[in-house]
């Protein structure tokens, strides 16, 4: 993270601790009036205020400056957003910074995760639930005595409160929302004709591999690769009924090996090969 402070100090050292997809550091720093920081990271994270010397002590907003906010203890930064901290008079603070890795995390949730909420900041403000939290990783850091099933447990919990993740309609019954579906057909139909990666369907909707593809199967009865396959068997179907067309350049231009495989697939879909098919398409031939 890129971090430029004046005012601040830091007594003792900063205590670290990670766990699967969540990195934690604590500070405990002191500040003269007005002292201030700007601070810029790749990853999104959450500012929590543990212990303060005076309630309200620091505020943050993000650069450009929105609407000032009510002194709160907690605050989400999205990746990239470039906020200000303030501190208007002498004051002693501890401060929990937690540092969430979103690929990690969004696989562990298998898509239930509504990924539009992890761009949206909330600065300054508060919630019970997850200061409890929160305080219970910040003595985990600094005494780590349990197993770290604990800390993980706990920092699911807090980032399943602080984006209301919420079971999908979809995980119940195994299949893709209409959304998803949707936008996974139309990027196979729109580029079928090249080798399409499971991982970059997956990524496109937010899920992981092994999920996206069962879920996927479930809601269409094909497997992804099937799904292109019959994709482009029907870019076959229309280069064959244009004129002049032959097997083999109608095979290299919709993606396939070879006339042999072409031949193979189409068949496979359509029940007969692609010189009877076109035949049944023009019987007076």
């Amino acid at each position: 993270m890129d971090a430029i402070t004046e005012g601040f100090a830091v007594i003792g050292d900063p205590k670290y601790r990670s766990w699967q997809g969540v990195l934690a550091d604590i500070w405990h720093v002191e500040a003269r009036p007005g002292a201030a920081g700007e601070y810029l990271s790749l990853h999104p994270r959450l500012f929590v205020v543990l212990d303060e010397a005076h309630a309200g002590s620091i505020t943050i907003d993000s650069v450009p400056a929105t609407a000032p906010a009510a002194p709160a203890r907690l605050s989400f930064i999205p990746a990239g957003l470039r906020t200000r901290s303030h501190v208007a008079a002498d004051t002693r603070l501890r401060h929990l910074d937690l540092h969430f890795d979103i690929p990690n995390l969004v696989a562990r949730f298998a898509g239930d995760l509504d990924a539009g909420r992890l761009g949206v900041p909330r600065l300054m403000f508060e919630d019970e639930r997850i200061l409890a939290l929160a305080r219970l990783l910040a003595a985990e850091c600094v005494n780590p005595g349990l197993h770290d099933l604990y800390g993980d447990s706990l920092a699911l919990a807090l980032f399943i409160e602080l984006f209301q993740v919420r079971r999908d309609t979809e995980r119940r019954s195994g299949q893709l929302a209409a959304r998803r579906l949707r936008q996974a057909v139309d990027y196979i139909e729109d580029n079928c004709l090249r080798a399409i990666k499971l991982a970059e369907l997956a990524d496109l909707v937010g899920l992981s591999q092994s999920y996206f593809s069962s879920a996927f199967k479930a809601s269409t009865g094909l497997a992804p690769h099937q799904w292109q396959m019959k994709a482009r068997i029907e870019r076959v179907k229309a280069r064959l009924l244009q004129p002049g067309a032959s097997l083999v350049q109608v095979a290299h231009a919709t993606g396939f090996a070879d006339q042999a495989h072409m031949t193979r697939v189409f068949k496979q879909f359509v029940g007969a090969t692609p010189a009877a098919w076109l035949r049944q398409q023009s019987p007076d031939l």
